[in-house]
């Protein structure tokens, strides 16, 4: 399987009256968007702005970000089963727009109990654009108003579906236009001998992608337009997942549509495929939210690794807080008893939030001594006041408005860690 990215790189976004690609820069025909996006009844109304990096500008309740992409050799679907006919993704060639993306920003009114009322947030300049990827993109920030009538979860899934193809109609835009530069994945089997005739250990890695721990949401497109929360232990091809074949849930944590798409521990596992590994294959799984699925999954997983890729070694990472940590445990232990080495990347969750160094594991087991800590969400960071506010803010009495000075958790910056292996911040015991 062959996939062709095409990248173009995206230095600044204005509005235009076409929606094109000009030297660098991402012109877009605002109202043409905005129609097109409406086009879904679900939603009363879709605003677009943009937000520039360097702007003092703070995009509030953020569900996702997505990267524009679209596939323009008429071979493949821009995201299939979701905006399109079920068809394979990873294969043929996508325009990519990089250093642009499309930011969801959910509209809410009220925010009960404890969580913070603006939720997850990306600013614009600050610190928390210096540890957000997200804080350094130039941003087309969609604003959907649910449709009067429409429940919380059909207006989560319009919302998804708008992201998307606000991506794909941006990076139309670069079907004609010089690519700066083309990356190609290429896997010609991932069980056979494509190393050369290097005797390279195989190396499988272990995609937990849904937590249901916290309810799922029906109709939510995940898995080449379905949702997985069912799902088996399932093979996929690494091309597909780099291709828009998964789209990230609504309720998972530390990853974003974006970075499933640039997702770096396939990114790396490639780069290393005929060098220093051979790279299997990708199972995803999901974290079920009782014992009998959760030992199941485990079983099947670590069974399609060892007996049917031949993997000597799995690479694993989670979705959400600290139950999931179990579920991925399981299957490594499962790896490990057929022979099968494990390494498990994971952020730690603290027994109690405000001891930021308490961070533990869910699991003890002795076979799982490869670990590699992504941090702890709980760490605060100072923030500067912002001068402009997209989405919609919410300001509690006795509380600072979101507009000014505050400090934040890691866990409500968007981007600022990311469960994937592409952050830059890991944890440290002095």
């Amino acid at each position: 399987m062959l996939l062709r990215l095409n990248i173009i790189d995206i230095k600044d976004i204005q509005y235009s009256e076409k929606t094109m690609i000009s030297k660098g820069k991402l012109l877009i025909n605002r109202r043409e968007l905005e129609s097109l996006l409406q086009q879904d009844k679900r939603l009363k109304r879709v605003d677009v702005e943009l937000a520039r990096h360097g702007e003092k500008c703070r995009i509030v309740h953020v569900c996702d970000v997505v990267e524009p992409r679209a596939k323009i050799d008429g071979r493949g679907v821009n995201f299939p089963g979701v905006l399109g006919k079920k068809a394979t993704a990873g294969q043929g060639t996508t325009c990519v727009l990089r250093g642009s993306a499309v930011v969801e920003s959910l509209y809410t009114e009220v925010v009960e109990g404890p969580r913070d009322p603006n939720g997850e947030i990306i600013d614009m300049s600050g610190p928390a654009a210096e540890l957000s990827p997200y804080g350094k993109t130039q941003n087309v920030v969609l604003l959907p108003r649910p449709a009067d009538g429409v429940n919380q979860q059909e207006y989560r899934v319009a919302i998804k579906i708008a992201g998307l193809k606000a991506a794909a109609y941006l990076a139309e835009a670069g079907h004609e236009v010089k690519p700066d530069e083309t990356v190609v994945y290429h896997l010609p089997s991932l069980t056979g001998e494509g190393h050369g005739g290097k005797a390279l250990p195989k190396i499988v890695y272990i995609f937990q992608v849904l937590s249901t721990q916290h309810g799922v949401i029906p109709g939510e497109p995940v898995l080449y337009g379905l949702n997985v929360h069912k799902m088996l232990p399932t093979i996929i091809h690494p091309n597909e997942v780099l291709d828009g074949a998964l789209i990230c849930p609504f309720r998972a944590w530390g990853m974003e549509t974006y970075s499933i798409q640039n997702h770096a521990v396939i990114r790396e596992l490639l780069r290393k495929h005929g060098q220093e590994l051979q790279f299997v294959g990708v199972i995803l799984t999901v974290a079920s939210d009782n014992e009998h699925e959760n030992e199941r999954s485990a079983v099947m997983a670590a069974n399609l690794a060892k007996w049917v890729l031949q993997a000597d070694g799995a690479v694993l990472t989670k979705s959400g807080g600290g139950a999931p940590e179990v579920p991925m445990a399981l299957v490594a232990e499962q790896c490990e008893h057929l022979g099968i080495k494990t390494t498990l990347g994971l952020w730690h969750i603290p027994t109690d939030v405000k001891d930021i160094k308490g961070g533990v594991t869910m699991f003890n087991m002795a076979e799982l001594n490869a670990i590699v800590s992504m941090g702890t969400p709980w760490q605060e960071v100072k923030l500067p006041p912002m001068e402009r506010i997209l989405g919609s803010r919410i300001d509690r009495p006795h509380e600072p408005s979101i507009s000014g000075e505050m400090n934040r958790m890691l866990r409500w910056i968007r981007g600022a860690q990311d469960q994937l292996g592409s952050n830059s911040l890991t944890a440290v015991i002095h």
